[in-house]
């Protein structure tokens, strides 16, 4: 796992279960306002068989992001998904 701060936002990269596999994840949360993180799946929705491939993934794919907009979404580096 690893966290991200931006302007508004924290990103967290994460693991989550999806049956008997995990999916990678970034979960975003606006500062300072009680509401419910926002997920967004990464790695085109594959499925990996451990927790720590998936974080694996996630943790890279977090590098990527550069901002996060007001409205949740993130905002990658030239080039990435």
């Amino acid at each position: 796992m690893a966290r991200k701060h931006f302007a508004k936002f924290d990103a967290i990269s994460s693991a989550v279960p999806d049956g008997e596999a995990f999916q990678a994840v970034i979960a975003v949360k606006r500062r300072g306002i009680d509401e419910n993180a926002r997920v967004h799946w990464v790695a085109n929705g594959h499925r990996y068989d451990l927790a720590s491939e998936a974080d694996t993934v996630a943790e890279a794919a977090l590098t990527k992001v550069i901002e996060v907009r007001d409205d949740g979404e993130l905002i990658w580096e030239s080039g990435a998904p």
